[in-house]
C-alpha cells in the first residue's frame, strides 16, 4: 500500500511538472509574440502616416521578424517613390537643424564651375542657411540667408560677405537670392538648399513623370560613399536642355543608411552619364546640433 501510494505521488508530481513546464512555455510564447507585435507597431509608427497609408509597404512590417536595415532595402526596392515619401515624412518629424560640409560642382551658363567646398549651418524654422567657403570661393566669402529676415521691394535678400579686397571698403552687401548674380553662380538658389529641398525636388519630378507614364526610378543596391553605407537610386527622364521641362537626364541619389538623408546627388544630361550637370555632396554631418540663433545673424557672422 505504501509503495502504491508513493507511486501515485510520483506520477502526480511528474504530471504537475509537465503541466507547469507547458504553461511556462505558453506564457513565454505569448509574451514573445506580444513583444514582437509591439516592436512592429513601434517600427511602423517610426515611419509615420505615409507608411500607414501604403498597405503594400506596411505589410512588410507584419511579416517574419527581421532587422530594420535589411527591411530598408526591401522597402527601397519595392516602391522607391514611397520610400522617398517616408524619408521626407521622417525628416519633417525629426530634424531641426544641422551642420555639414557641402561640396558642389555645376554646369552654369554652359561652363563647369570649379568644385566648391563650404561649411554649412542650416536651420528649418525659420528657414536659414549660412555658408562659409573653404575652397574655390567665387565672389563671396560667406553668405547668410534667413527667410523673411531681409526683404527689399518684395524680394528676399541675403547677406553676402565679399572677398578680402572688397571687405576693406564694405563689410557686407545685400543681394537678392533670385537675382542675376545668383543665377550666374548656381543652378539652384540658396532657398533650395538642404536635405528637405532635395527630397521634395526628387519627389516632384518623380510624381510628374509617373503621372505622364514615363517614370523610370529604381533602387540599384548599396554603395559606400565617404566611408558610409548608402542606398543608391537612379532616375531617368527625357531631358532636353536647360529650357526643357525636366531637370536632368539621369539622377543618381545616394541615401545614407543611418541618417536616412540624401548625402550625394549626381545629375547628368545624357543617358550614358558622360555629361555632368551637377555634383552635390554632404559630409561631416551633425544633425540636430542645437544651433544658437546668433549663428544666423549679421552679428553672429561678425559683419555688423
Amino acid at each position: 500500500m505504501i509503495h502504491h501510494h508513493i507511486t501515485k505521488v510520483r506520477v502526480r508530481a511528474l504530471i504537475g511538472i509537465v503541466l507547469g513546464t507547458w504553461l511556462l512555455l505558453q506564457c513565454h510564447d505569448t509574451l514573445s509574440e506580444r513583444a514582437s507585435q509591439r516592436q512592429d507597431r513601434q517600427m511602423a509608427s517610426a515611419w509615420g502616416g505615409v507608411l500607414r497609408s501604403n498597405e503594400a509597404l506596411a505589410s512588410l512590417f507584419r511579416e517574419a521578424r527581421a532587422p530594420l536595415q535589411p527591411r530598408l532595402e526591401q522597402l527601397a526596392d519595392n516602391d522607391p517613390v514611397g520610400f522617398f515619401e517616408m524619408l521626407l515624412d521622417r525628416y519633417d518629424r525629426s530634424v531641426r537643424d544641422y551642420i555639414c560640409v557641402f561640396t558642389k560642382q555645376e554646369l552654369v551658363c554652359g561652363r563647369m564651375t570649379a568644385k566648391q567646398v563650404m561649411k554649412a549651418h542650416f536651420r528649418e524654422d525659420p528657414f536659414s542657411v549660412r555658408l562659409e567657403w573653404i575652397e574655390n570661393r567665387d565672389k563671396a566669402a560667406r553668405v547668410l540667408y534667413v527667410e523673411d529676415a531681409w526683404v527689399q521691394k518684395g524680394r528676399q535678400m541675403a547677406v553676402v560677405e565679399p572677398g578680402p579686397i572688397a571687405r576693406i571698403f564694405v563689410p557686407y552687401v545685400m543681394r537678392p537670392i533670385h537675382g542675376e548674380d545668383a543665377k550666374k553662380a548656381s543652378r539652384r538658389t540658396i532657398d533650395q538648399f538642404g536635405f528637405r529641398n532635395s527630397l521634395q525636388l526628387i519627389l516632384k519630378y518623380c510624381r510628374l513623370a509617373r503621372a505622364q507614364g514615363i517614370l523610370d526610378f529604381t533602387y540599384e543596391g548599396t554603395r559606400v560613399v565617404d566611408g558610409r553605407d548608402t542606398l543608391l537610386f537612379e532616375r531617368r527622364l527625357p531631358y532636353t536642355g536647360e529650357e526643357g521641362p525636366w531637370p536632368d537626364g539621369v539622377l543618381e541619389v545616394y541615401v545614407d543608411k543611418q541618417l536616412l538623408v540624401p548625402t550625394l546627388c549626381l545629375a547628368y544630361a545624357d543617358q550614358a552619364k558622360d555629361e555632368l550637370l551637377g555634383h552635390y555632396q554632404y559630409t561631416d554631418i551633425e544633425i540636430n546640433a542645437n544651433l544658437d540663433r546668433a549663428v544666423f545673424t549679421k552679428e553672429g557672422m561678425g559683419v555688423e
